[in-house]
C-alpha cells in the first residue's frame, strides 16, 4: 500500500442520528467542530445525521418525519428572511429574470420580423423579374410577327415583278413551238431532194463506159 497518501484529517468520528437514538463510530475526513464522549470514555470528533438506517423508513418500515426546522431558519438567518431582504433579493431576481426573458422575446420576435422583411423583398424581386422576363418575350415575340409580316408583305409585292417576264417569254415559247414543226417539215424534205441528184450522178457514170468503147 502506498504510504502518505490518506489526508492529515483522517481520523475516528462519532456520527449520530438526530431522529433515532443511535451513534457509531467511523473513521471519516468530515470536518465538524462539535465533539462528544464515546463509550471507551475517549472524546471523539461529532456529526450529526438527518437520517440513517435507524430511521430511514426502508429499514424501519415507518414513515419518520424529518424536522428541518433547523435548516429553515439557517437559511431564514442567513438571508435576514424576517427583516425583509430576502423577499426584496428574491423579487429583484424575479424581475431581472423576467427582464432577461422579454427582451429575449423581443429580439426573436424583431429577428422573425427582419426574417419575414427580406423574404418579402425576395419575393417581389422575383416577381419583378419575372414581370421583366415576360414583358421581353412579348415584345420579342411582337417585333418577330412585324418582321414576319413585313417579310410576307415585301414577298406578295415582288411576285407580280416575277410574274410579268414569265408572261413575256410565254408568247415566245409558243413561237418557237410553231416554228419547230417546220423546220422538221424541211428536214423531210431535203433528203427527197438529196435523192435524184443521186440518181443522175449514177446514170452519167453509166454512159461514160459506152462512149469509150465507141
Amino acid at each position: 500500500m502506498k504510504k502518505k497518501i490518506h489526508p492529515d484529517n483522517y481520523r475516528l468520528v462519532v456520527f449520530q442520528d438526530k431522529n433515532a437514538e443511535f451513534a457509531f463510530l467511523s473513521r471519516s475526513t468530515v470536518k465538524t467542530t462539535d465533539t462528544i464522549k464515546w463509550e471507551d470514555g475517549e472524546e471523539y470528533p461529532l456529526f450529526k445525521l438527518d437520517i440513517s438506517s435507524a430511521s430511514h423508513p426502508f429499514y424501519t418500515g415507518k414513515s419518520t418525519f424529518i424536522d428541518a426546522a433547523g435548516r429553515v431558519e439557517k437559511f431564514q438567518k442567513r438571508f435576514d428572511w424576517k427583516e425583509g431582504k430576502a423577499s426584496k433579493l428574491i423579487s429583484a431576481a424575479e424581475e431581472e429574470s423576467k427582464a432577461k426573458h422579454r427582451e429575449m422575446l423581443e429580439a426573436e420576435e424583431a429577428e422573425r420580423k427582419v426574417a419575414a422583411e427580406r423574404k418579402s423583398a425576395r419575393e417581389d424581386r422575383r416577381k419583378a423579374i419575372l414581370e421583366q422576363k415576360k414583358k421581353k418575350a412579348e415584345e420579342e415575340a411582337k417585333a418577330k410577327a412585324a418582321e414576319e409580316a413585313a417579310a410576307a408583305e415585301k414577298a406578295a409585292a415582288e411576285a407580280p415583278a416575277e410574274k410579268a417576264p414569265a408572261e413575256k417569254a410565254k408568247p415566245a415559247a409558243e413561237a418557237s413551238a410553231t416554228e419547230a414543226p417546220a423546220a422538221e417539215a424541211s428536214a423531210t424534205e431535203a433528203p427527197a431532194a438529196e435523192k435524184p441528184a443521186e440518181d443522175a450522178t449514177a446514170g452519167e457514170s453509166t454512159d461514160k463506159p459506152a462512149d469509150a468503147d465507141s
